[in-house]
């Protein structure tokens, strides 16, 4: 299926490993420019790497920390002044800890919440202003599962998520003024770094595989997903095989969700 990205101009945040290198390296080999940001720097370098010499000219890669407001600012100037415009946006930096509720300080709500929540709404407002003056443009939040299934375990990142989704159909609705879609993705359990860790399948920083028993019961498909399994649907949201897909929020989980809404 021939998408037509080639030549647009995209923002992938968390772009420096799991979904968000899988969706800056996607978006690239489909033609596309990429910037891709992170808080670190190395792993955005071998992002950069990965996409090969060839496409060199077509991906940067700025280290930013997306909790502070200035370096929203910092990341969407650095696109427009490489690239020239921002035609998608993907928003897809941070993570919550999971936890016992009584053990969760504020503190932990408020710097989750800052990052996760108000990056994404802080980067959507700031390339909105980019946007608007072109009548188009598209903004994916890859947002997560667990905010249409709460668990005790997962409160800071669930009621996050599930206020992301809310505001993915918000942004949808003062967008489309501007000719802008909105869209959001809610990943179940995907196997990257983060799932591992969290599982205790590997240590910090080195390679598996997922293939035990409880990795197969995360899901009613009997596996975990994969990250180019989400890059592939974020690249047709962000398509204009897509145009008519908007203010929507759509599962990719391996039938994790039952609920009727995602």
């Amino acid at each position: 299926m021939e998408l037509g990205l080639q030549g647009k101009i995209a923002i992938v945040t968390g772009g420096s490993k799991g979904i968000g290198r899988a969706t800056a390296l996607a978006f690239v080999n489909e033609g596309a420019s990429v910037l891709v940001c992170a808080r670190g720097q190395q792993a955005l370098d071998e992002t950069v790497r990965a996409a090969g010499h060839a496409a060199r000219e077509r991906i940067d890669a700025i280290a930013a920390d997306l909790m502070q407001a200035t370096a929203v600012k910092q990341v969407v100037g650095r696109c427009v002044a490489r690239f020239g415009r921002v035609d998608i946006l993907v928003n897809n930096a941070g993570s919550a800890r999971p936890g016992d509720f009584l053990q969760l300080t504020d503190d932990a709500w408020v710097d989750d919440w800052t990052l996760k929540f108000f990056g994404y709404v802080r980067m959507s407002r700031e390339v909105l202003q980019q946007m608007q003056h072109q009548r188009s443009g598209v903004i994916i939040n890859v947002i997560g599962a667990g905010g249409l299934n709460p668990t005790g375990g997962y409160m800071i990142g669930g009621a996050a998520n599930a206020a992301l989704n809310h505001f993915t159909k918000a942004l949808a609705d003062a967008a489309a003024k501007y000719g802008v879609r909105a869209v959001g993705i809610n990943p179940g359990p995907v196997l990257t770094e983060r799932l591992l860790q969290m599982r205790g399948a590997i240590p910090p920083g080195s390679a598996g595989q997922a293939t035990d028993e409880a990795f197969r019961r995360m899901t009613p498909l009997g596996r975990v997903g994969i990250a180019e399994e989400v890059a592939d649907l974020v690249l047709f949201l962000a398509s204009e095989r897509a145009a008519f897909i908007h203010g929507a929020n759509i599962s990719i989980d391996g039938g994790t969700t039952k609920g009727l809404m995602g």
